[in-house]
């Protein structure tokens, strides 16, 4: 139920945007009564004033809250330059809300999964479009989730005493594109990626 009401308010407010102003602020491209939005290394139509949202090359309809994360990047975006600052989830606004869910959906099954498997990692990560970063840690690399928003996905190998962990990272821009409910979303959309899960 949750969804549908999102998803209802985000179509109305979808019909109030003037489409290339969004798309200047965006980052994404609007051609032909459609805006194209690239999502790690999937691109996604969402059509206005027609309003739906299709998969380039897919078969189904993507899943709701997908579909609501993608209006919502549309609707929030104000043209915020990239920072090139990282923060964790726990910094963006409002996290305390969201924490937990953030931790059980993204990175709890990417720990249980990769465990010490650098070398997994490194290669789901590059199937993803990742490049590796300089960071602390053993492995890490930046993913563009969205055009406007940079994610770090790192990787710290445990030993005997210290099990391994995994940090995900966002631009501090990110709060000017979207909310920080749906950043923990997009954190469940990378970990599930990265485990070889498509959703």
């Amino acid at each position: 139920m949750g969804f549908d009401i999102a998803y209802q308010k985000a179509m109305r407010e979808m019909e109030g945007i003037s489409p290339h102003v969004v798309a200047a602020e965006s980052g994404a491209s609007f051609d032909g009564g459609k805006f194209t939005v690239p999502v790690f290394n999937r691109r996604f139509l969402v059509y206005h004033p027609a309003m739906k949202v299709e998969e380039v090359g897919g078969d189904a309809p993507p899943p709701m809250w997908l579909q609501i994360l993608l209006m919502h990047y549309l609707l929030t975006a104000d043209g915020t330059p990239i920072s090139g600052m990282w923060i964790t989830y726990r910094h963006l606004p409002g996290a305390h809300l969201f924490e937990r869910r953030f931790t059980t959906s993204a990175i709890e099954p990417l720990v249980k999964a990769i465990d010490n498997d650098a070398e997994g990692f490194h290669r789901a990560s590059l199937a993803l479009g990742g490049t590796p970063m300089s960071r602390s840690g053993d492995v890490a690399f930046r993913f563009l989730a969205l055009p406007k928003i940079p994610m770090g996905c790192i990787l710290y190998l445990g030993d005997e005493e210290v099990p391994p962990s995994i940090n995900m990272l966002f631009d501090a821009a990110a709060p000017h594109y979207l909310p920080t409910e749906d950043l923990s979303l997009l954190g469940t959309y990378l970990s599930a990626a990265l485990r070889g899960y498509r959703i």
